[in-house]
């Protein structure tokens, strides 16, 4: 029943004929057997007449319109019992078998009767999001979004959210199904839906080792809310897995992982309410809660309390099924159609539904990952940790004994005692020397010097590996699966990229020997693949300076080019020192450094990398073009945007701010500035990465191949064996397929390397 990485049991669903247990792939097949009609597949067809095109040839969303055919007679209760002929739900253990079911019935005492019918409304609704254009990244047709005039309301990019009715969201109808041939009755109206809201609730977090007790549909006239205790929820199979069928949640990845992983459903044709929201809102602020999204879109009021005790009284009886907590399970299902109403409006308003599509399609590919986790070596770990404890005491004791005639406080042994944890002391010490520091933060101490400088920075590297990749990383394995499984925030920076924790793996360096200890097991091996130089690949598309683009059309050694190019030598007669400057600045320049952290990293004087700067604009003039217009255009628009425009938003000083503290003032719009010169290298790097995720999800559901890991621009692929060299070459050309729908003008490289582990 698991996809693979699954450590879960098999739901319990039993042959009603000899009790043998029953798995995903007998009621699946039985399921496919049954009439499309009833299943959900092909209730849609294309509208083809009712194409039309607006003055500048774009087609209209009219094209992509689809059409409800026409809806098959009501079938009696016989014939939905048929449906489940080859299997019957347990009831969970400790439940009363003798409670009467819920076949036509809501829940006694569960619901307020505001509702009316069964939902089966003919609004229209969106099956994507794309933009005005159709993409042509994705193989698969898109669905146009309606036209909306309110959508098309004037105001600032990132300005005001949209208008609020305060309803009360606490009044509407539910049903509690217990029963399998009201499932089946429900699963066949949900089918001619075009829109669902969902969500779920569960024991815990870990789709792995909890348990999903409800699944909650709503459309827009009721909710349906599925016992999952006493009820397999394959019925809905059908309508969950159709992409034709928009499932608006928040926080789908949870909806995601928890479906397929306890019941083998793949949610399909996702809108994520709290990824519409990070998009809309990247750089603003992070109020991206259920409970702050619903106040701010439709002004209801959440009380999230009620969650605790489903987590509380989940293991007593039917304590689940209390009104209180069925009334607030519905709810949170009722309120994701109104909200996905007013959100795609305010998508469209900002220009971002193809960054909203993206998103989207990334959440399975995301899902699957996280599920997947990936295994590590516990021996090996705590060995590299042992290592670096040793090199950690042998750090402090050196910076000690530097620091001694600096400090006056002596132990037993005649050596200086400091806390090394102190910035006072640190400070003090190093003032003696005759360094002084204004603080002792990373940032600050690299522009310095001095020995004892560089031991102190040793000494923290050491102390922060501890911290970051000590027991606790062991402590995370799984004890299910037997594999750590990183929880990835797919839109973590305001520029669109991961970050992760539980563990971090993004903070875990290239070089580093902790890499080795991310490994495959036993007959399968780990394809790691990642863009070459993508991100000044990236600044040569966007700047199309004629130089920097032919350096990569070349297909020679950048850094060696520019330094050719910056110093006027021929390429042969490049030395190694001319590289070095070369790429520091190639790097740099991609993430807004000027002179003042330029020069540290070379060791030159500031008046020196100014001038080395100068050499490299000089070299490409078209670069530093695009950097000052990248800069005005954050401050002047008040948002940087990628190529697939993804926006990343600023909070703009106010002018009282230059009038009473000029400094200040331009503080921060030179903090915008820099920020405006990244954002649209590192946002694009994101989309490029997320696409590429989407596309190898796609190529390998053949393969006995999963994604297990990404950071940044990287991506790791857990393979069998005897078919590891077929999938690093689909890999491969999967990277770069992404990429070149984002770089048109400049090749892009991906190289994949084969390992045990995961390699550099």
């Amino acid at each position: 029943m698991p996809p693979n990485g699954g450590g879960a049991e098999p739901p319990h669903a039993v042959c009603r004929h000899c009790g043998a247990p029953l798995h995903a792939e007998h009621v699946e097949a039985r399921l496919r057997n049954a009439e499309p009609a009833v299943l959900g597949s092909g209730l849609f067809e294309a509208d083809e007449e009712a194409t039309e095109s607006d003055a500048d040839g774009h087609t209209s969303s009219a094209e992509f319109q689809l059409v409800p055919k026409k809806r098959h007679a009501k079938r009696g209760d016989d014939y939905y019992w048929q449906l489940y002929f080859d299997y019957t739900a347990e009831p969970a253990p400790g439940a009363d078998e003798s409670q009467p079911s819920a076949a036509s019935t809501a829940y006694p005492g569960s619901y307020n009767g505001n509702g009316n019918g069964n939902g089966n409304g003919s609004q229209h609704v969106d099956l994507a999001i794309t933009d005005t254009v159709p993409l042509t990244m994705f193989a698969e047709s898109e669905m146009a979004p309606a036209q909306d005039q309110d959508a098309q309301q004037p105001g600032a990019e990132g300005g005001s959210p949209p208008p609020t009715s305060a309803g009360n969201y606490n009044e509407f109808e539910y049903e509690l199904i217990n029963d399998p041939s009201r499932l089946a009755q429900v699963a066949e109206m949900l089918a001619q839906e075009r829109v669902l809201g969902i969500d779920t609730e569960t024991t815990g977090l870990d789709p792995h080792t909890c348990e999903l007790l409800l699944l909650q549909l709503s459309t827009d006239d009721k909710v349906y809310i599925v016992d999952c205790r006493r009820l397999v929820p394959l019925a809905l199979k059908p309508v969950l897995e159709n992409p034709e069928i928009l499932k608006v949640a928040q926080n789908a990845k949870f909806e995601y992982e928890m479906l397929r992983q306890q019941v083998g459903i793949t949610l399909a044709g996702i809108f994520d309410t709290m990824l519409a929201e990070r998009i809309c809102t990247a750089g603003h602020g992070r109020e991206i809660s259920l409970k702050q999204i619903s106040a701010k879109y439709i002004g209801a009021v959440l009380d999230k309390a009620v969650r605790e005790a489903f987590y509380k009284t989940a293991h007593i009886g039917d304590a689940y099924l209390a009104p209180e907590q069925l009334h607030y399970a519905a709810r949170d299902a009722f309120i994701m159609l109104p909200i996905w109403r007013l959100q795609q409006k305010e998508l469209r308003r900002l220009k971002l539904e193809q960054i909203a599509d993206l998103e989207f399609r990334c959440v399975a590919a995301v899902g699957d990952m996280e599920l997947a986790g990936v295994k590590i070596d516990e021996v090996k770990w705590r060995k590299i940790i042992e290592d670096v404890g040793v090199q950690r005491e042998a750090a402090a004791a050196e910076l000690c004994e530097m620091l001694q005639s600096a400090t006056m406080q002596a132990t037993m042994f005649g050596v200086p005692s400091i806390n090394l944890n102190s910035s006072t002391q640190l400070m003090e010490a190093f003032s003696n020397l005759g360094v002084d520091l204004p603080d002792t933060m990373e940032s600050t101490l690299v522009k310095f010097s001095h020995p004892a400088v560089a031991k102190l920075l040793e000494y923290r590297s050491h102390e922060k590996t501890l911290s970051a990749f000590g027991e606790n990383v062991l402590s995370l394995i799984n004890p299910k699966t037997g594999r750590i499984h990183p929880d990835f925030n797919q839109h973590g920076a305001d520029t669109g990229r991961f970050s992760c924790n539980r563990p971090n793996v993004q903070q875990i360096p290239a070089t580093s020997d902790f890499r080795k200890c991310f490994i495959a097991p036993e007959g399968y091996k780990l394809v790691t693949c990642d863009y070459s130089q993508a991100e000044l690949r990236i600044l040569a598309e966007l700047s199309l300076d004629p130089g920097f683009v032919s350096a990569f059309q070349s297909g020679g050694d950048l850094h060696s080019l520019t330094a050719s190019q910056m110093f006027g030598v021929p390429l042969e007669e490049v030395q190694k020192p001319q590289r070095s400057a070369a790429k520091a600045i190639n790097f740099g320049l991609a993430y807004g450094m000027g002179p003042g952290g330029l020069a540290p990293r070379l060791g030159v004087s500031l008046d020196e990398a100014k001038g080395l700067i100068s050499r490299y604009f000089k070299a490409y003039p078209g670069v530093q073009q695009w950097l000052d217009k990248a800069a005005k255009d954050a401050v002047r628009l008040g948002y940087s945007v990628t190529t697939l425009g993804r926006k990343r938003f600023y909070n703009m000083p106010d002018d009282s701010l230059k009038r009473q503290n000029e400094d200040e003032w331009r503080k921060q719009i030179g903090a915008i500035e820099r920020q405006g010169k990244n954002s649209p290298i590192q946002g694009s790097n994101a989309d490029m990465t997320k696409l590429a995720l989407i596309y190898i999800r796609a190529a390998l559901k053949d393969w006995d191949a999963r994604t297990v890991n990404t950071v940044h621009d990287e991506i790791v692929v857990e393979v069998r064996t005897d078919q590891a060299e077929e999938v690093k070459q689909i890999v491969e050309y999967e990277m770069v397929r992404a990429g070149e729908a984002i770089l048109k003008e400049v090749p892009i490289v991906a190289e994949a390397a084969l390992a045990d582990y995961w390699s550099k």
